[in-house]
């Protein structure tokens, strides 16, 4: 019998302080990685589920598209600042088992070559678990085909999470525009375009906010926009009940919170309060 197996779920772009989880019991953390030129970084990869599981780590490419969605990317297509990354990142161990409530630590290193141009450059690391073939369940029964084989889909559930290496000093700025409200007033959500110029990513919180209060109506951490993008769309779901308490005007913020963008202010744009038809 043929197994295929199907990456299920990947995980990107999430917020430093919240760890990174599978559908498969894997929890990773941090979820997105910062380093300079040399040195490096740690991540502890942790399994949260009721068996041992096994995971495989590796080295991988993505982009991102103007919808913030992220893509796969071969190595044979990569960019040369995508190779770069790839040829300076290394990282131990590879393969890993562990026990329920079990957690370890992966090691990251940098090593840029020398005269390396100055920007930012980035993977993202794969953690993907490797199924038991006899006691893993069948996400489907097995399929016969017309020459009496068979396929059973199996999934395979990973995260991956973004390693970026910036070389000098890096400029970057975001900005906000085109914010609408749309939906049914039982589900609405905001949407709204992320702006991004110079060679660095940005990456922050986004808030619906509510004029002369504090506390923000929503709020979505863990949003970032990479160089490959001028700008992308983001959608922010909304609770009905605290959209229609708030009475003053609304405007939508994103506030970076990269260590990069230290000092930097906010992006403010309006809201009207009609949502589209």
């Amino acid at each position: 019998m043929f197994r295929l197996f199907m990456l299920a779920a990947l995980a990107l772009g999430l917020a430093v302080a919240t760890p990174a989880r599978a559908q498969g019991d894997l929890l990773v953390a941090p979820t997105r990685l910062v380093l300079g030129g040399a040195g490096g970084g740690e991540v502890i990869v942790s399994n949260t589920g009721q068996r041992t599981t096994t995971y495989r780590i590796s080295l991988v490419l993505r982009r991102m598209d103007a919808a913030g969605q992220i893509r796969p990317v071969d190595e044979a297509e990569a960019r040369p600042s995508e190779a770069a990354a790839l040829d300076m990142l290394n990282y131990a161990p590879r393969k890993i088992t562990l026990a329920p409530g079990q957690s370890q630590t992966v090691r990251i290193g940098v090593r840029a070559p020398p005269g390396l141009a100055t920007g930012e450059y980035r993977a993202h690391l794969l953690f993907r678990a490797v199924p038991d073939a006899p006691d893993v369940p069948s996400s489907t029964a097995p399929t016969p085909t017309a020459d009496g084989m068979s396929i059973q889909l199996t999934p395979i559930y990973g995260v991956a999470i973004p390693l970026i290496v910036r070389i000098g000093e890096v400029a970057g700025a975001a900005k906000l525009s085109a914010a609408k409200l749309e939906g049914p007033a039982t589900a609405p959500q905001v949407t709204v375009t992320l702006g991004r110029s110079g060679a660095r990513s940005v990456y922050g919180t986004l808030e619906l906010r509510e004029a002369g209060r504090a506390e923000p109506i929503a709020a979505m951490k863990g949003i970032a926009a990479y160089p490959e993008v001028d700008q992308r769309s983001v959608s922010m779901p909304i609770d009905p009940k605290r959209l229609a308490q708030a009475k003053g005007a609304l405007s939508v913020r994103f506030v970076e919170t990269d260590p990069a963008a230290a000092g930097a202010a906010p992006s403010d744009v309006p809201l009207a309060r009609t949502p589209a038809p």
